[in-house]
Formats: C-alpha cells, structure tokens, sequence
C-alpha cells in the first residue's frame, strides 16, 4: 500500500513547478496585454485632449479679421448712453458725450422703427456709433448667413439716408437664436466683423464674458470690446473697466440705472480708452 501510494503521489511534485510556470507565464502575458492596452488607452486620451485644445475657434474657410490700426488721438465726454427699440416714443437725454443707436428692432433682419430720429439725436453728440443684433439659427453656410447680416443692416441704414457710419458694434448676447455649435456662432460673427471691415468700418464687440463663452467659445478677435453689467450704477460700471472677454481689456462699459431720464442704458468709456475714441466711436 505504502508503495503504491508513492508511486501515485509522485508525479504531482513533477507537475506542481510545471503548473507554477504556466501560471508565471500566464500572469506575465497578462501584465504585458494590460500595459499595452494601457498605453494604447493612454496615446489616444493624449491624442484626444491634444485635438480638443488644438481645435480651432472658427470653421474651415472662415474669413480673416484684421487688427484694427489704432485711430489717431481723440477725446469725447467719457459718459453717454445707448438706445433703440424700447426707447421709441421716449424722451431722450440731453446729457451724455456719446450715444450708440442699434439699427435692429431686438434681433437681426429687423428694423428699429425710430433709428431715424434717433441716430439724428445721436449725431449731434461729440461721438456716435451703431449696433446690429447677431445670430444663427443653426443651419445654413455660416460664412453666408455673417454677410447677410452685415448687408441687410447696411441697407437699412443707407435708407435711413446716412452715408454710412465709421463705427459698427455687434451685440453678442444669448436672448438671440444661437443654434449651431460653439464654432459656427463664432465664424458667424467673424464673417460679419469681416464684412465690416470690408466696407472700411470699425468693428466691436458687445457682450459679457459669460454670453460669448457661451455662444463663441474660445475665439478670441481681439476687437474692442463693450462690457454690459447689467442693473448698477456708475461705481459697479466702472469696476468692469479693469476686465476683459473676447481677447480685450474692457473699452466701454454699460450698466441699466433708473434716473429722471427713466430707465436708461448708461455708458462710460474706460480709462485705457479715454484718449482713443476714435477707435469707439464715430467722431467725424
């Protein structure tokens, strides 16, 4: 019995280092395949996060726009006020150095019914500008749709019997159909910021920080920009003057007070800005 049973138990110390090898090798191929895979998962998350930053702003075919030279030296009084639409039938301010009329009636391909009377008020200020409202609903060529903006406000304004205005800013804001991605809103504005520069005319930007994050993403045109702030007045205004979006430090600020004049936009132009009007502002 004693022998037999050696004899049966014999082969397993054989087969046991046999086993423990097969399993080394095994566990090892293993290691191998999951440092592979790994490296692989790893190469293509920094494949990825490389084509995430790298990615342009703007879409294939986009147009260029150029930095604007700066305008020679000029000053006008430093606080002013915007209006359009709401303001028709209104009294406007006496005050104010400056004044920005928007040619829309509250969105692009639509006319503020009271442009006329209002851009005369404007004129007569040491310094005037114009704003068109900006948008895309999601479909069609972006490229198209920025210059279709730009020559329908044009031709609103030539009916308006004014030559032409030296100053153009663009209201950037999300109460506007924005329905294309991050990328096609930006072209967009690009194209009209183009277009205008096209037609010999100064470009800005209005917005906030947060509405062009949100609509334009990471493109950054460097134009002038005009900050709104909301309801303030002119001390929370101001405080905007040291803050940027869209590539800019702040060269206007806005902010919405009620005084004997109603309820009216107020503006200041800031500090950095104060002896560069003409790149502003209209001041011929």
């Amino acid at each position: 019995m004693k022998d037999t049973t050696n004899a049966a138990a014999e082969p397993a110390p054989s087969r046991s280092p046999l086993r423990r090898r097969l399993l080394v090798v095994l566990l090892l191929l293993a290691a191998l395949v999951g440092a592979g895979a790994g490296a692989w998962t790893l190469a293509r998350w920094r494949h990825s996060a490389v084509a995430e930053v790298s990615l342009e702003p703007l879409l294939p075919g986009a147009p260029v726009v150029r930095p604007q030279a700066a305008a020679p030296a000029a000053t006008v009084p430093v606080r002013g006020f915007d209006v359009s639409y709401p303001q028709c039938g209104s009294p406007l301010p006496r005050s104010g150095g400056f004044a920005i009329v928007g040619l829309n009636g509250g969105r692009p391909l639509s006319s503020n019914k009271c442009a006329s009377a209002q851009l005369d008020w404007a004129r007569a200020k040491a310094g005037h500008a114009v704003y068109v409202n900006t948008s895309y609903p999601g479909v069609g060529d972006e490229v198209a749709y920025g210059r279709r903006l730009v020559d329908d406000a044009v031709a609103r304004e030539h009916a308006l019997g004014i030559s032409g205005t030296s100053v153009w800013w663009l209201d950037v804001e999300t109460v506007n159909t924005w329905a294309g991605s991050a990328r096609q809103n930006a072209t967009v504005l690009d194209s009209m910021a183009a277009r205008l520069q096209e037609l010999g005319v100064r470009v800005g930007i209005y917005s906030t920080p947060k509405m062009w994050e949100e609509i334009a993403g990471t493109w950054r045109p460097g134009l002038p920009v005009w900050y709104a702030t909301g309801p303030g007045d002119e001390a929370s205004g101001s405080a905007a003057c040291s803050k940027s979006f869209a590539g800019s430090i702040s060269a206007i600020v806005q902010w919405v007070e009620t005084t004997a004049d109603g309820e009216l936009d107020h503006n200041l132009i800031c500090p950095a800005f104060q002896k560069r009007a003409g790149d502003l502002l209209d001041i011929s």
